[in-house]
């Protein structure tokens, strides 16, 4: 049988966006708190995982940002744990390695005379077409640095991520992705003799947690608590009650089964926007049926390997651009902090995968993901199958919202919807449908909570945060 339980706040979601929001209540005095997450642990996608005595983040993840509130943040919930990594990033296309951010010479000296000289006249013959309104992804990419530069840098990258193709997605993404992150543009500088005022320093150096991403908002965490606030882990909503544009109650069913009914004066949500809207009881009008149902995610696989032997490559991550395996990540945790494996001469590895929960990869068993995984691994020469000692799968639903050419229209009626709740803020990457960066999302959680409170500068728009298209790069590192 149920049990209820009343809170001032409920957060659901204990990820960057919801501890971002719990960190800014406690802060002010709020600390009837009561957070739920379906994970065991907290961090949502910047969750670190432990298998084997090595640490595992879902995914590679840089603290930076441009803002100097987070960057307190950070520094002030993690101390000397909080370290400056020098980065190292590559791309592996056609079985060579490119620096990224790019070094001219290094792009020269591989790409080689002849698919240089392709390179720049594709780029040329891009500046003398006449420049129609870019409507995809493919249409912006090639008007500004030609097919050629956009089918090695992006193309197969792009399409690996998000499982369509670049012409179905909207050139409004590529203008907010890729400004700010531009290889392209200093390619062509390299190859063209350009000089352009317009770039701004790349990111050389990011700082991160000693322990991984995780080791963050486990802190953080353990901050709210402290003040008050209560955890339900491995806990999923089933059901949210509503009475118009007021949410009255959810249900959530714990691990044994056990299902509690949690009325609060405010929600706030960071889980998945469709997800939400689905769970509305009494559900929502056939319109805003129909703009749910156009709401999508990539969902996101890991294959975390425990590998004998150090200093396997030096990067932390490679993006992998060919097109002849299905990985799109590889990671390597040693080059993000050594203490990330317990033991010596061993390495902690992820192989990062994107899929639909209705395709082949997901479906696939453990068994058969670590094949396929150290079988590309093994096709792309840097680690060989007997090298391996262990492996572990995580699958992660939902995990990057989807945008797409038609999909603006559904989505706006979903936020105006969504505002007119009076108890409710959406907030994060899952919860606003946006593909938001941590400091994005923390900063969420802030507003979302100032917001609540009726702090001065309120009501904050968090529909505004990260529009900024020259944020992903540029940006302000923490200093101690």
């Amino acid at each position: 049988m149920g049990v209820s339980r009343s809170c001032e706040c409920c957060i659901l979601g204990a990820g960057p966006a919801g501890l971002g929001a719990a960190l800014e209540l406690t802060k002010h005095g709020v600390s009837d708190i009561l957070i739920v997450d379906r994970n065991k642990t907290v961090g949502g996608l910047a969750r670190t995982e432990v298998h084997g005595g090595a640490r595992f983040d879902l995914g590679p993840h840089r603290f930076v940002t441009k803002s100097k509130e987070i960057n307190k943040i950070w520094l002030d919930t993690l101390g000397s744990d909080f370290r400056l990594v020098s980065r190292l990033t590559r791309i592996f296309y056609r079985n060579k390695y490119f620096r990224y951010p790019v070094k001219p010479l290094d792009v020269l000296a591989k790409l080689g005379p002849v698919e240089s000289l392709n390179v720049m006249f594709s780029f040329v013959i891009s500046q003398m077409k006449r420049k129609e309104k870019a409507i995809s992804f493919e249409d912006w990419m090639v008007q500004r640095f030609g097919r050629k530069l956009y089918e090695i840098f992006f193309k197969t990258y792009t399409e690996k991520v998000w499982g369509i193709p670049c012409s179905q997605i909207g050139a409004e993404w590529a203008a907010q992705r890729i400004k700010g992150l531009d290889i392209l543009e200093v390619l062509r500088n390299a190859l063209l003799g350009g000089k352009s005022n317009r770039i701004k320093s790349l990111v050389e150096e990011f700082h991160f947690p000693v322990l991984g991403a995780g080791q963050m908002y486990e802190a953080m965490c353990d901050n709210i608590v402290s003040q008050g606030a209560e955890l339900m882990l491995g806990s999923t909503v089933v059901r949210v009650s509503r009475q118009d544009s007021i949410i009255v109650a959810i249900d959530v069913r714990d691990p044994d089964s056990k299902v509690t009914s949690i009325t609060a004066k405010h929600f706030f949500s960071s889980i998945p926007l469709k997800g939400l809207f689905n769970m509305l009881d009494p559900p929502e009008s056939s319109q805003v049926k129909r703009s749910i149902e156009a709401l999508r995610y990539r969902d996101h696989i890991t294959v975390d390997l425990l590998v004998n032997g150090e200093n396997l490559f030096p990067d932390q991550w490679l993006y992998i651009h060919t097109p002849h395996v299905q990985m799109a990540r590889l990671v390597n945790y040693n080059n993000f902090s050594d203490a990330m494996v317990d033991a010596k001469n061993k390495s902690a590895l992820s192989i990062e995968y994107f899929t639909f929960q209705n395709g082949g990869l997901w479906n696939r068993s453990d068994d058969s993901l670590r094949d396929l995984a150290l079988t590309e691994l093994d096709r792309i020469g840097l680690v060989k199958k007997k090298s391996v000692e262990r492996s572990w799968v995580v699958r992660e639903p939902e995990a990057y919202p989807m945008t797409y050419i038609g999909f603006q229209p559904h989505y706006d009626l979903l936020k105006s919807r969504i505002d007119e709740f009076t108890n409710l803020q959406p907030i994060g990457r899952a919860g606003m449908h946006k593909y938001n960066n941590q400091d994005h999302s923390i900063m969420s959680g802030i507003l979302a909570a100032r917001n609540y409170l009726r702090l001065p500068g309120s009501p904050y728009n968090l529909w505004d945060i990260n529009v900024d298209a020259e944020y992903h790069e540029t940006i302000e590192r923490p200093s101690h």
